[in-house]
Parts: C-alpha cells; sequence; structure tokens
C-alpha cells in the first residue's frame, strides 16, 4: 500500500502555508497541546448490543477487535457507521464506535464549532435557495488538494483524540478526518469508507485502503492520482439487517402493488434539519389525497424537536390529521403493526404519522428501521440514496449531491432530483395511480441485490476481519 503523504501528490507552496496557519491558529485558539494524548475508554450501547462506544469519561478498556470511525456531522457518516457495525455485530466481532464529538476535549470542541456552522449554512440555503444555495452548492463540490492538504494537518493536530487506542485493531472510518488521524496516529490497518459518489480529493484518506461505492467513482479518483493499491470498488453502505433483506422486502413491495394497497411514503429530514419548508409545502399541496387516506406520509424528524413541533403546528393548521411516534418502545410497537405485507386503509390510521427522538443514534437508526416497511423512500440525495428500495429525490443540500442522483438512476431504483415540491407531489401522484415505474424499480433493486451492489459495508468488515486474524 502506498504510505506517501497525499500518496505521492504535491500542493503548491502557498497552499502548504496556508494550511500551516490555520492549523497554527486553531491550535492557538482551542489550547490545543500536540502529544496529550487523551485517556479512553467504552461503555456497552443501549441500541445495539455487542456494540463498545468509546469516550473519554467510559471505564472499559478497548480490546482485540474493530473500530469504526466516525463523526456526529448530520446523520449520513454515522448512517455509514452503523452499516459496518451491524455487519461486523452479525459476525460476533468485537466492535467499537469511535465518535470524536463524544470526547470532550479542545480538540473535539474545534471541530463541532466547524460542524455548528456547516449545520447552520445548509439550512439556510435551503431556506433561502437562489445564489445562497448556488454559492453553497459550488463551496460543497471543491473539495481540491489543498483542502486534503488542510485536512491531513487538522488531522496530525487532532490525532490525541485517538492515539490511545490500540494501533493493531483494523479501524473503519466513514469520514476522512476520522480516517486521516488514524493514519496520523500509526495505525497500521485502515478502511475508509467514501461517501457519496462526487469524487473530491479532501474526502481521501492517504495511507489507507479507500473504498468506494460505484465504479464512475473510482475511475474519477483514479485519474485524480489515487494509487489502484489504495482504492477499491466495494458497493453500497448499507446495513445488514437492509442488505440482506432487500430482495424479500422487495418481493413484499411488489405483492403490495399487485394487491392495490396504499402507498406509504418515508420522509426523513436529515441531520442538518434542511427540509422542513420542502416538507411543509409538500403536505399542503397532498392535503386532500393525504385526508382522502389515498397514500400516507411517514415523517421522521429525527432529534429536531423544533422541526416536530413546527410540522405538528403546521397539520394542526392544514386540518391534517396526524400521529406522532416519540420513543424508542413505540417505534417498535408501530413497526410490528404495520408489516410491510399489509395495508393502512382503515379509519384508525392518519395520514400522516411523524417520528421524534430525543438521541442522535434513535434519530438516524429510526430511518433505517422504517425502510423495511416502506414502499417509497423520499430523501435528498445524501447516503440514504444508496439504499435498495425506491426512492423519490427531493432537492438536494450542496451540488456534490448530484452525482448520488446519477448513481441511483444508473441502477434504475431512483427517480430524477425534484427541485421544487411541486414536482414531488406530480411523482407521488405518478407512484400512487400507476404501477408500472414502482415495479420496474423494486426488480431492479432485486437484480442489484443479486449482484451484490448494496454489500459495501459487508465487504469493509470482511476485510478488516482478514487483519484481525
Amino acid at each position: 500500500m502506498n504510505r506517501e503523504p497525499l500518496f505521492g501528490l504535491k500542493t503548491g507552496f502557498l497552499s502548504k502555508q496556508t494550511a500551516g496557519l490555520i492549523r497554527g491558529f486553531l491550535q492557538k485558539k482551542y489550547s490545543i497541546h500536540c502529544g496529550v494524548t487523551v485517556p479512553l475508554g467504552f461503555e456497552p450501547s443501549p441500541i445495539y448490543p455487542g456494540l463498545g462506544l468509546i469516550d473519554d469519561k467510559a471505564t472499559g478498556t478497548v480490546g482485540k477487535g474493530i473500530i469504526v470511525g466516525s463523526i456526529r456531522m448530520g446523520y449520513g457518516h454515522h448512517r455509514m457507521a452503523m452499516s459496518v457495525y451491524t455487519h461486523s455485530l452479525s459476525k460476533k466481532i468485537p466492535t467499537y464506535l469511535h465518535d470524536i464529538l463524544a470526547i470532550d476535549s479542545n480538540e473535539s470542541k474545534a471541530i463541532a464549532d466547524i460542524d455548528n456552522s456547516y449545520s447552520y449554512f445548509s439550512r439556510l440555503s435551503a431556506d433561502i435557495g437562489g445564489a445562497v444555495e448556488w454559492a453553497w452548492g459550488q463551496l460543497m463540490a471543491q473539495g481540491n488538494i489543498t483542502s486534503l492538504e488542510l485536512s491531513c494537518q487538522l488531522a496530525d493536530l487532532y490525532r490525541n483524540l485517538i492515539s490511545h487506542l490500540p494501533k493493531d485493531n483494523p479501524i473503519i472510518t466513514t469520514y476522512p478526518l476520522n480516517g486521516q488521524m488514524a493514519v496520523a496516529a500509526g495505525f497500521k490497518n485502515v478502511i475508509h469508507l467514501i461517501c457519496d459518489n462526487h469524487p473530491q480529493y479532501y474526502l481521501l484518506v492517504p495511507g489507507a485502503m479507500n473504498l468506494v461505492q460505484s465504479p464512475s467513482s473510482y475511475m474519477k479518483f483514479h485519474e485524480m492520482g489515487v494509487p489502484k493499491e489504495n482504492l477499491s470498488v466495494a458497493g453500497h453502505w448499507v446495513s445488514e439487517d437492509i442488505a440482506k433483506n432487500a430482495i424479500t422486502d422487495s418481493e413484499n413491495r411488489v405483492r403490495r402493488i399487485d394487491t392495490k394497497k396504499k402507498r406509504r411514503f418515508l420522509i426523513p429530514i436529515g441531520g442538518a434539519g434542511a427540509q422542513k419548508g420542502y416538507v411543509k409545502e409538500l403536505i399542503r399541496l397532498s392535503k386532500e389525497r393525504l385526508n382522502l387516506k389515498k397514500y400516507f406520509f411517514w415523517i421522521n424528524t429525527g432529534d429536531h424537536i423544533k422541526v416536530l413541533n413546527s410540522l405538528e403546528e403546521f397539520l394542526n393548521a392544514q386540518k391534517i390529521p396526524y400521529k406522532s411516534v416519540l420513543t424508542w418502545e413505540d417505534l417498535k410497537q408501530f413497526i410490528s403493526r404495520h408489516p410491510l405485507r399489509e395495508d393502512d386503509d382503515n379509519e384508525k390510521a392518519p395520514p400522516v404519522v411523524l417520528f421524534h427522538f430525543p438521541s442522535h443514534t434513535e434519530a438516524f437508526s429510526a430511518t433505517d428501521k422504517l425502510i423495511r416497511i416502506a414502499d417509497v423512500l423520499v430523501t435528498k440525495p445524501s447516503e440514504l440514496a444508496f439504499f435498495p428500495i425506491p426512492k423519490l429525490f427531493i432537492r438536494r443540500v450542496g451540488d456534490h449531491e448530484a452525482a448520488s442522483v446519477h448513481r441511483s438512476l444508473e441502477l434504475g431504483e431512483g427517480t430524477v432530483e425534484c427541485r421544487e415540491p411541486e414536482h414531488a407531489k406530480d411523482l407521488i401522484e405518478i407512484f400512487t395511480h400507476s404501477d408500472d415505474l414502482l415495479l420496474r424499480m423494486n426488480e431492479r433493486v432485486i437484480k442489484n441485490s443479486i449482484e451484490s451492489v448494496y454489500n459495501g459495508s459487508k465487504a469493509a468488515v470482511e476485510m478488516a476481519e482478514n487483519w484481525l486474524r
């Protein structure tokens, strides 16, 4: 494997100096002392048995096993991490989740401030649109070699957050900074899962095995100068339960189509909470059809209490009946009462169900649970764009997400991106009144599943398992 800094690629003198100045500024502002290791332990996950949650206050000692590195930045990177540890836990491999924002330190505070800014501007671009959305979209698609230089320098500054963990353990990272920190700290076997489908330099981890989700992404990264020994196509990052049941669930969806069941549209709000206005307008446009129970909206507001309250107020004003599911236990009961083989066409089932959870993990995990009993996933082209379910894409947040739509279209299991709610409403009507599109998408999911398209996280775990032996 190529272990050269930046794979041997070169940045200019000015880029190196600028990156160094930013590093020095952050080091001084947040009082970061290089070489001062943050002691780490783990505690058991309350939701995923067998998973150890690493932080600076836990007392358990991290032993031999797979470390999964992620960051609580929106939901996408943690969803990718979940896709990994669900596969490793199914194999009974000791697994530990290392979330760099779960650690109370000056380094994590510096990272969290950047994340808060990202979430703010994501919401702002979605709410204002126009020139603001264009500018934010352009910025999100400009990860050049200079950005990789900066990210690697910051990773070296932040390596204290991981250097306490055993270096012989293989580590699978789902955010580039995690992987870059692991390399800087001296981990021997680093596997990095690259998000999205839009190649950018800053998404890479020099010194690691970088796995991508599509052949087109692989070819573009190779053209950018990434050595073949550091790059491989794995498949999509999908959790174990969804991946292994993709064919069965698709066949159940086909049976629902054949027996004229009412469509269930699952609409998750992203980690930045940027889709609230779009979803409200979609509800308003669908009001008449919802009240007639021609189809159903299941909306996961995640851990965004303001989004939940706003939608409840809006539904009350629109006089649309709804139900709110607010705990993990209530979610499990809801799922048990709504198997994919049954219908919701009864007087007691409200046309809209809202979901909200107090914890970050419950928030994004709920969407994965609900996917298995939904007919169509209505989502921005985030990491959910790669999941094995028919998808209706709503407006992206950042131009880098456009390539994820292209991947889904290439596979035949998603729609074009609906920039406006009116377009999404039109497609919902097509899904509701015509069977052809939905049948074809489910058939494509089955074909793709047979070809192991959705087994990327499984492949990553198998690679780490070989290193663990």
